[in-house]
């Protein structure tokens, strides 16, 4: 279905979800690591200061992990086409820079206002 007032259809399904785990908890860990592409990899990364974000091209999701060595969040942004994922973070950065902190909130409202669409959060 077209929308009649733009030329592109809006992405269904536009979500924002974030995943916790600490990394004393094997099992929420694990969880969290299942999610990510080249999770071995990434497991000795997360037990320091990481942050990092990813475009999962096999599963068309944005991925943004921070870690501070005890505890990971793992944002999974599902739902938007590279080029709006790539607006989103150059809309973050600038936020950023006015001290937004990361939180799933933030992260959807920026989403939203790119997508011109609505953001369902979820939270494991």
């Amino acid at each position: 279905m077209k929308w009649p007032w733009n030329r592109e259809e809006p992405p269904p399904g536009v979500s924002v979800r974030r995943l916790t785990a600490r990394l004393d908890d094997p099992e929420a860990f694990a969880k969290l690591l299942r999610e990510l592409p080249e999770p071995e990899e990434l497991r000795a990364r997360l037990a320091s200061n990481f942050y990092a974000r990813a475009w999962d091209a096999a599963s068309a999701r944005d991925l943004w992990i921070v870690s501070d060595g005890a505890r990971v969040e793992c944002y999974v942004v599902a739902g938007l086409k590279l080029d709006q994922a790539a607006t989103v973070r150059v809309r973050w950065d600038a936020k950023r820079r006015d001290a937004v902190t990361l939180s799933v909130e933030a992260l959807a409202d920026c989403v939203a206002k790119v997508t011109q669409a609505s953001v369902t959060l979820q939270e494991d």
